[in-house]
Parts: structure tokens; sequence; C-alpha cells
């Protein structure tokens, strides 16, 4: 079976941009010359056309279709579908009527066998789902009080917050920021519990000025505005690597040493972990953990029980050890 690889290598292009073409994925890099270019050439040689391959959905609902941290759970995914000969494509969603217009069309013809959902999941889209005889689950975002009846994995973002910071203080900090988004997303108001949850445990008293937020996820921001109030902090938990890597790069142009003199830790493990100089420390899901939404779905698939449904919370995460955290060299009280 031909790969993209090998398109990739016939044309003289990369890699990704063949990938995306084929994924279905939206790009403004890619002109309509290039990407029919592909699609031809993909037809010529043998590919599994989109049109005919059994196919899976990934659904990112209320995020950027360039996200990095979906992207990386996009590939993962796309990646286990493939070895089950299933094609994935990806569909960018948003709650405006037009759009969720556009997702209810696949869900009815039912050309795409199950969906896999992520991002900013709100009643619509679960209302959407609900009332669909196509197998689906959520993935990755906790639903709160609205999951009963659902197919999802969620991961536990508390106890994922819990463990970095307690990670810190083993590391010696007592002055540990927590730079989150809007306190709007479920998500967020879960970091912040386990962030507080680590400083009942470990008996330190939790000072509130250190807690700060941005509605944007701007981590450069967000250090920023530390040091114009004069916070005094060693390390921060970031709730997730957009907000690190910003944090990062605030703290690095003002001659910061990292992690000398501020350690950080992220959530997730997206390509801005290793992109970035030095590598993020960060606590994550692993890939292999990721790709069992998959198999998941295959068996929700196969295994139609309309009154049924399957759930499961992830609360074992991993870390990678970068370079952005280190035992503190001072004590600041």
């Amino acid at each position: 079976m031909v790969t993209k690889k090998e398109i990739a290598e016939h044309l003289g292009i990369s890699r990704t941009a063949v990938s995306l073409v084929l994924n279905n994925t939206p790009s403004g890099t890619i002109s309509t010359e290039t990407r029919n270019k592909i699609l031809q050439a993909a037809k010529d040689l043998g590919y599994r056309d989109i049109e005919v391959s059994p196919k899976l959905g990934y659904v990112l609902y209320d995020r950027e279709a360039d996200d990095p941290r979906y992207l990386t759970d996009l590939k993962i995914m796309e990646s286990a579908a493939s070895q089950l000969n299933y094609g994935l494509v990806f569909m960018n969603i948003t709650h405006a009527p037009d759009s969720l217009s556009k997702l209810q069309k696949y869900l009815d013809n039912q050309e795409i066998e199950g969906f896999i959902v992520s991002g900013d999941v709100d009643e619509k889209l679960l209302d959407l789902f609900r009332q669909s005889n196509t197998p689906y689950i959520f993935y990755g975002m906790p639903l709160r009080d609205k999951a009963e009846g659902l197919n999802f994995i969620a991961f536990d973002e508390r106890k994922l917050a819990l463990d970095a910071t307690e990670y810190l203080f083993s590391l010696g900090h007592t002055r540990i920021a927590l730079f989150i988004g809007s306190l709007d997303y479920h998500i967020h108001q879960l970091a912040l519990e386990g962030y507080r949850q680590a400083h009942e445990r470990n008996g330190i008293p939790l000072d509130k000025s250190l807690i700060q937020i941005s509605n944007d996820e701007n981590g450069y921001e967000l250090c920023k505005r530390a040091a114009l109030l004069q916070l005094d902090y060693t390390a921060a938990f970031c709730a997730n690597t957009i907000i690190q890597f910003g944090a990062l790069q605030y703290l690095q142009s003002v001659g910061v040493s990292i992690p000398n003199e501020i350690s950080l830790i992220g959530s997730g493990l997206t390509e801005l972990v290793k992109v970035s100089s030095p590598q993020l420390t960060t606590y994550y899901v692993s890939g292999e953990e990721k790709a069992k939404t998959v198999s998941i779905l295959f068996e929700i698939i196969n295994n139609r029980n309309p009154e049924g449904s399957f759930s499961s919370q992830i609360t074992e995460f991993e870390r990678f050890d970068g370079g952005t955290a280190a035992p503190c060299k001072q004590n600041k009280q």
C-alpha cells in the first residue's frame, strides 16, 4: 500500500502537507493547486482514497484548528486508526449554527462510522450526539455533571495539577505560582482544585496572589503581570504547554535563568515541549494510553447498545523531564 511519505517524495513536497490534505485538515498554507496535485497523485499511485476508505471522525470543538495540544492528539489517533485500516477525517466545528449543521449532516449520512470528540464541549454538542445513532466517544476534556449516559474518556486534571504541584514541593519550592486560563472552563477549575489540594496536603499556606489567570491563556502576559505585581515565587505550575511556553519566553527575555531561578512545570506533551529551549518539563497522558481511545471506539461501533455507555477517567500521569524544573536554590518566605 502506498504511504503518505511515498506520495510526498513523489511530488517533492513535505509529508506534513500530504497528511493535512489526505486527512482533510483545514490549512491556510496549502494552495488549491498543491491540494489538487496531492489528491491526483494519491489516486494515481493507489493510495487508499478517503472517499472509499472506512472512516472515523475527529471533531475538535470550539478550538483553533492549529492548537498544538490537539494536533498532537490528532496524530496519535490517526496512527491508531491507520493500524486498523481506517482513515481519520478531521473536523473543526464551532458552536455557530451553520457549523453544527455541517456536523449534523455527517451524523445523518453515516458515512463516518464513529467519532472521537474533543475541545470545549458544551450542551449543544452533547445533545447532538445524544440524539444521534452514530457511535462516538468524548475524549480528554472533563464533562462535569453532563456525562451521564455518554461515552467518554476523561483526564483527571485535578490529579495532574496535584501531582505536578507536589513534585515542585518535593524539589523544595514553597512559593509556587499557578498560571491558568479562564475559570469559565471546567478544566481550569480542576487545575485550581488540584493546586489547592497540594498545598493542604503539604501544610503550606496558600497565597492567593500567586494564582494568576489569563482568559487568552497567554503565559507571556501572565509572567509580565507577575513581575509588575512583584510577586515572590520560585516555581510555577502552568495549566498547559501554551501557557508554559509563553511564560518561558517572557522570563528568558528579562534575563531570568530557567530553572536556576524559576522552575516551570506544565500539562501535556505537545510539540512545544521538545522545540522549546530548554525543553519543557510536563506531566502528561502517554501516547499509548491516548491511542486506546480508537480501540474503545471500535468496541462501541461493533457492539452497539443504545442503553449502555463507556466511561473512564485516567488518573495516572507520566512526567517528561525537560530542563525547566530543578531543586529550589532559595527559600522565599
